[in-house]
């Protein structure tokens, strides 16, 4: 018998590989959003680590059969002897590869796992860690949406690069990622998807040219519609970020992150710039200030940038100024401290933390699932679920069943949280993104109108907004466009025409236009006056 075990001791204790030990994902009915149907978790003693299987159906009933052939499979060993057929119907498509780094394979056998390695370590070496792990994401994305479709035709859960690489294959990957498979939002934007397919078709051409397939799919691009991601925000609605910040990370911590919003406001940093900001740091982005060697502050940035290359560029007077106001005797390590906040975000942007169970202990015999869950900003259904997955029942009635938690006890639960949670002194950049884009969804910052038709979602102001921000006032100022170029880092100048020229040509348009429909409407004047 395979020991099962709860699911609260899965989260408190790491699983240790275990044959046979075969998890369903997920534990519960399928909604429209599950894309892929039900998966299997399992360890594969053939590969030597825990991998992911498509069951290839989206019925609970039959998929948990599946689970019971797959585990009875692993543990006969008929599951090595096939090499991986999770059940007896997938051996009819041969063997696999019992070895990702075993000898030679032919062209029609090679998986799209086995090529997927290879196309990994070939390019580890030739991607900085962002793009690199960015673009094995994308990969192994279109290998489960492919997967999904082979188990729905044929039944099995393993691909060949045969079968995947076709350009039935792809149109198909193409149509599921329009569609909004393998995302979190219910659709995606064409340009997104020739993204996506962009990464998908290189790894194609390397599986050609090492001769694995005969050539690569003729695969077009969607046609897309140029779509706004953003826009320069006003004066004004900076102001107003300001203001709400407080309302999304706390009292205590907006300071902290009201001057992140003024460096980038002031610099037009990208977050990772920010982030990585320091006052005496070679390595990172630091400042170099004016003296007898030279008559401006400028700022070094080191190669490691978004364009790789080594630059300094001259510093604006604005963020010059907001640096000279801090004290001598903080100006070391990096420029900006954030300061936790006092409850996490949620995925819907929305401030929210989870009460711990020694708080939940507290709260049940004086107060309702009602109020508890009014007080913690969830549903009534997650704070049922939260008592039952931590195995807590109500005794008794309740003193006051309509009563609210007070305001000072809901302080109280999260002060204590956030003293028994570490903050990392380096949040991420996804992070630092996100809380920016809460701020700007609090102040009404609206930077992108929502279109059903085009299935373009409504955006908030983010932090990038406020980079282009600071290319609007430059502009508006007469700055050059070589200037510009400088100072936004841009590596390729048609990144900075694109924008410069376009306004340069409404400018000179409208100058025309007004100019000589001013002068003949002078002229029809004169006539017979």
């Amino acid at each position: 018998m395979v020991p099962i075990r709860s699911n609260l001791d899965e989260k408190q204790m790491s699983r240790k590989p275990e044959i046979g030990n075969v998890q369903l994902y997920p534990l519960r009915p399928l909604k429209k959003s599950d894309k892929n149907g039900y998966l299997l978790k399992f360890y594969c003693p053939i590969l030597s680590k825990r991998i992911r299987k498509n069951c290839g159906t989206r019925d609970r009933r039959q998929a948990r059969r599946v689970q019971r052939e797959c585990q009875e499979r692993l543990l006969n060993g008929e599951y090595v002897a096939s090499g991986g057929a999770i059940r007896k119907a997938d051996e009819k498509r041969g063997p696999q590869p019992s070895s990702l780094t075993g000898g030679a394979t032919a062209a029609q056998e090679m998986t799209w796992e086995e090529a997927q390695e290879k196309y990994r370590a070939f390019k580890r070496i030739r991607l900085r860690d962002q793009s690199f792990q960015s673009l094995c994401s994308r990969i192994q994305m279109a290998e489960r949406i492919l997967i999904s479709r082979c188990s729905e035709e044929e039944g099995g859960p393993g691909i060949t690069l045969k079968e995947s690489m076709t350009l039935a294959s792809f149109e198909y990957l193409q149509e599921k990622l329009l569609e909004g498979a393998e995302s979190r939002q219910d659709c995606r934007l064409p340009s997104t998807v020739n993204s996506i397919m962009g990464d998908v078709m290189a790894f194609a051409r390397y599986c050609s040219d090492h001769e694995w397939i005969a050539k690569e799919p003729p695969l077009k691009d969607l046609h897309q519609e140029e779509v706004m991601r953003g826009r320069a925000i006003t004066t004004e609605e900076f102001e107003r970020m300001l203001a709400s910040t407080s309302k999304v990370v706390g009292n205590e911590a907006a300071e902290s992150w009201n001057f992140l919003l003024r460096v980038l406001w002031e610099s037009g940093f990208r977050v990772a710039d920010v982030l990585n900001f320091t006052w005496d740091e070679e390595t990172k982005i630091h400042p170099k200030w004016a003296g007898r060697r030279q008559s401006h502050s400028t700022l070094v940035i080191p190669s490691t940038q978004k364009n790789k290359k080594h630059e300094e560029i001259p510093m604006l007077p604005g963020l010059e100024k907001l640096l000279e106001n801090i004290p001598e005797s903080e100006r070391s390590g990096e420029v900006v401290k954030l300061l936790p906040l006092e409850n996490s975000l949620s995925k819907s942007s929305k401030s929210t933390f989870k009460p711990n169970r020694e708080d939940l202990v507290q709260l049940l015999p004086k107060y309702s699932n009602c109020a508890i869950a009014e007080a913690f900003q969830v549903s009534e259904a997650a704070v049922r679920k939260r008592l039952r997955n931590l195995g807590l029942e109500r005794q008794g009635r309740i003193p006051h069943s309509g009563a609210k938690i007070p305001r000072s006890e809901i302080e109280r639960i999260k002060k204590r949280k956030r003293r028994k949670k570490p903050w990392r002194s380096n949040p991420s950049k996804a992070h630092v993104s996100r809380v920016i884009s809460a701020i700007g969804e609090e102040a009404g910052v609206v930077v992108r109108q929502p279109d059903d038709g085009r299935k373009v979602r409504i955006k908030y102001a983010s932090a990038h907004d406020l980079r282009r921000s600071l290319a609007e006032r430059l502009y508006n100022q007469g700055i050059s466009a070589d200037t510009l170029m400088v100072i936004m880092r841009h590596k390729d100048f048609a990144t900075t025409r694109k924008y410069y020229a376009a306004k340069r040509r409404a400018e000179s348009a409208a100058t025309e236009i007004h100019k000589l429909l001013s002068s003949k409407d002078k002229k029809e004047g004169l006539v017979g006056g």
